[in-house]
């Protein structure tokens, strides 16, 4: 089953495009300093909740919730670390997870491999629409030897392209049309508009709100002031413990925001990716 797709990413869609018919700045250094911002404060919530998703599916007793909680923890420490020791593989390695999450959202394709294509189709748009923007990013994250990432992304742009467009057809012609519509409209925004803005644009306004949706079937038992209280809790120290790690989070310039923001996303992103396999292949072995 499908979840619908968020009342809001339509409106979103509609401005940022729009503002690009009008010429409005979206590259200058405030809009794109803005979208890192918006990228992080909108992307954590669906990712804040893992550890009460982990109790509620797995049953854990107290202890092994501890023991869950500093495994958990540990994966993002290590994501840290490999940032500091080998930033080139790590940025690689950021990709791949981020591919094959986003291909979570690609049920309708049987194999595991064929929907981290269409994950992929996410990195790969961007990286063959706007190349100075995605390597200039890349370089600021990694270093001067990432600059050659992007172009090995950009030779599996057919491949993952052509898998996406296989994805949205059988989504339609499973009764889906409106998630494919939304699904081409945010590929399309990665194309057209700068990378930063089209990744906010999927990211905060498709993507994570689908996941939200997910995490609130999965704690049923949960009221909805508990829900947000808890979420914005987890999200604020995520938040100043980001700023106290990344001070390039609060320079001002947009590129060293954006590198420090994607950064920060990846040390969230490996463990909250790990836990969503190893829940998935619980719940559906």
């Amino acid at each position: 089953m499908y979840v619908s797709v968020p009342k809001f990413f339509w409106p979103a869609f509609v401005g940022l495009t729009l503002a690009l018919a009008l010429d409005v700045p979206l590259t200058g250094n405030g809009f794109l300093a803005l979208a890192a911002v918006l990228m992080l404060i909108g992307g954590l919530p669906h990712g804040a909740f893992d550890i009460a998703i982990a109790q509620s599916v797995l049953k854990l007793q107290p202890s092994a919730a501890a023991a869950f909680f500093f495994a958990y923890v540990g994966v993002a420490l290590a994501m840290m670390a490999l940032w500091a020791v080998a930033p080139v593989t790590t940025l690689c390695l950021f990709l791949a997870l981020s591919a094959v999450h986003f291909g979570e959202d690609w049920r309708m394709l049987d194999s595991g491999l064929l929907r981290a294509m269409a994950g992929a189709s996410v990195l790969c748009i961007p990286a063959f629409a706007h190349p100075a923007s995605v390597t200039a990013l890349f370089v600021a994250m990694a270093g001067p030897e990432a600059d050659w990432v992007r172009r090995f992304i950009v030779a599996f742009t057919p491949v993952a392209v052509l898998v996406t467009s296989v994805g949205m057809l059988m989504a339609v012609r499973a009764g889906h049309s409106g998630w494919a519509l939304a699904q081409f409209a945010a590929l399309l925004a990665l194309a057209i508009l700068p990378p930063q803005v089209g990744f906010l644009l999927y990211f905060v306004f498709l993507h994570s709100p689908l996941h939200m949706r997910g995490v609130a079937l999965t704690l049923p038992s949960w009221s909805g002031p508990r829900f947000w209280i808890y979420g914005g809790l987890m999200c604020f120290a995520c938040l100043a413990l980001a700023v106290l790690l990344a001070p390039g989070l609060i320079s001002g310039q947009s590129l060293a925001m954006s590198a420090e923001a994607f950064r920060l996303l990846s040390v969230v992103a490996a463990p909250h990716l790990l836990l969503t396999l190893f829940v998935d292949r619980w719940v559906r072995p």
